[in-house]
């Protein structure tokens, strides 16, 4: 399957905007429209997180017209197109990206929740418990996994 089409499951090269880089992490960046500048959208640990980015990112620079440029146009139904600057497109592409990675973070974590009726502290008896990982930033949940 492709995921050009949209496809979350697709090949994760044919994202618009994503790249891999050498140590497995995804990057997603953008150009502003009418310039030759470049928005940093950030780095990610899924592919689809950083497409994410890149969708959030185009929708709002260049409209809402422009579904045709998205690598998941349905989620587009989701956005509300605002004229923001292209420092706050960045930042809201951004978080948008992390917040899709810390989804699938939480969603992989729960292999690692606490066995019905273990005692300890999670660590060292062959389990690990993330009570209130909501607390835990990305870049730690990155380090734990």
């Amino acid at each position: 399957m492709s995921s050009s089409n949209g496809n979350i499951l697709g090949d994760d090269r044919n994202y618009k905007g994503v790249r891999c880089r050498k140590q497995g992490k995804w990057v997603s960046e953008i150009r502003v429209p009418g310039s030759r500048d470049r928005l940093w959208l950030g780095t990610y640990r899924s592919p689809e997180a950083a497409a994410v980015a890149h969708d959030t990112a185009f929708f709002l620079l260049r409209g809402p017209s422009s579904s045709k440029g998205l690598n998941f146009p349905d989620r587009a139904a989701n956005l509300q197109w605002v004229s923001l600057s292209p420092r706050s497109v960045q930042r809201v592409a951004s978080e948008s990206g992390m917040d899709f990675d810390a989804k699938l973070i939480g969603q992989s974590s729960q292999i690692y929740e606490r066995e019905e009726g273990s005692t300890g502290d999670g660590f060292g008896d062959g389990s690990l418990n993330y009570d209130g990982y909501e607390d835990i930033s990305v870049d730690d949940m990155e380090i734990l996994l």
